[in-house]
């Protein structure tokens, strides 16, 4: 192998070569990035938040979650609630909404309804632990946003007033974010 990558370099030279595995990278991020990862569920490990855990309310664009008493949107902020077309089934359209923390925090407070950003307990109560890509009951919450996005919860850090916990909902991570980065919303009432 040595041998081969010295013949190789010797014959288009060491900045070619980078250039050249530069572009191969590059060519398969793209194609990995535009591939969509479906939600993998381990059969071995017991649900935490099943569909039974649930109750529609309204059109079905809340649901009540049964354990905790949360009200929550069904939509991420920015999202709509429609009727897929040709059917009885609904779902969550368009993009969903990022903010910094004081706009995902003042986005709630203009909601109103009693709507609010999640303390950071709550917000962890939506992760399906049985899952990945998502981490979260995908009938309930449909087209919530994955991969490396997070999710704002109204919680500062208790040691730096910088940061904020946050959720990201592709495999159920928490951790403190940069309050002046931007992530998404998903809005509760109730509970506390």
């Amino acid at each position: 192998l040595k041998v081969i990558f010295y013949i190789i370099t010797c014959l288009v030279g060491w900045w070619n070569l980078m250039k050249i595995y530069a572009f191969i990278l590059t060519i398969s991020l793209v194609g990995i990035s535009s591939v969509a990862v479906a939600q993998t569920c381990n059969s071995n490990v017991t649900r935490v938040v099943p569909d039974s855990r649930y109750e529609l309310l309204l059109d079905g664009s809340e649901v009540r979650d049964k354990r905790t008493g949360l009200i929550w949107q069904r939509c991420s902020l920015g999202q709509t609630w429609v009727k897929i077309s040709n059917t009885d089934e609904y779902t969550c359209s368009g993009n969903a909404n990022n903010y910094i923390w004081a706009e995902a925090l003042k986005a709630a407070k203009e909601i109103d309804n009693g709507y609010r950003l999640p303390n950071i307990k709550e917000l962890q109560s939506l992760v399906e632990e049985a899952c990945e890509a998502n981490a979260l009951n995908e009938k309930i919450f449909p087209n919530t946003v994955g991969a490396n996005y997070y999710y704002w919860s109204s919680s500062s850090n208790a040691r730096n007033g910088n940061l904020a916990w946050s959720v990201r909902f592709y495999d159920g991570y928490s951790g403190n974010d940069s309050k002046m980065n931007k992530n998404y919303v998903r809005l509760v009432r109730g509970g506390r």
